[in-house]
């Protein structure tokens, strides 16, 4: 083996080895970019928030001559992250009652904004979930989930809960749990 040789496998071995770097460095700068446009929303009591406060968060909604039942949360919705939050919902969950579900879609949310328009989720009736469910409902332990979507199609969430001896907030990626 000549000096040359030794050379060009030593600046091939080189040059291979920059190459990963290279693409190590691009994986991180594309994650990094990513994370800076996460979106993180979170509910923000009309009340302020303490731990009787949670109960009054939702309540009851019926407007006359309408015969649609709704849940009124009173809180708005506040994206506090770094990106916009597209696909936005929020998902009334009944541990009490798995079958029922109720959500609504929200209007998407750039950086830093909030949307202070009342959020009502619409009651919808079925065999699991009827006009008693519904009226017991703000009373029983409920969970909001908010559900949304970066600019880049990954899933969060975040979820509020009204049993006091858990955080107001937590988040997560992907779908409900």
């Amino acid at each position: 083996m000549t000096w040359a040789t030794a050379w060009d496998a030593f600046t091939g071995i080189g040059t291979m080895a920059m190459a990963g770097a290279t693409y190590w460095v691009i994986r991180q700068n594309k994650q990094h970019h990513q994370d800076s446009f996460k979106p993180v929303c979170v509910l923000v009591p009309d009340e302020g928030l303490d731990a009787l406060a949670r109960r009054g968060i939702v309540q009851h909604h019926e407007e006359p001559n309408n015969p649609t039942k709704n849940f009124l949360v009173r809180c708005s919705v506040k994206n506090i992250g770094g990106g916009p939050a597209v696909k936005l919902r929020i998902v009334m969950r009944l541990p009490g009652n798995p079958a029922a579900k109720p959500e609504v879609e929200l209007n998407p949310l750039g950086s830093n904004q909030c949307d202070l328009s009342p959020i009502r989720i619409p009651a919808i009736f079925h065999e699991r979930f009827n006009a008693s469910d519904y009226q017991f409902a703000p009373g029983e332990v409920w969970e909001l989930w908010l559900v949304y979507e970066d600019v880049f199609g990954h899933i969060f969430h975040t979820r509020h809960s009204k049993n006091s001896q858990q955080p107001w907030a937590s988040f997560g990626s992907g779908d409900m749990k």
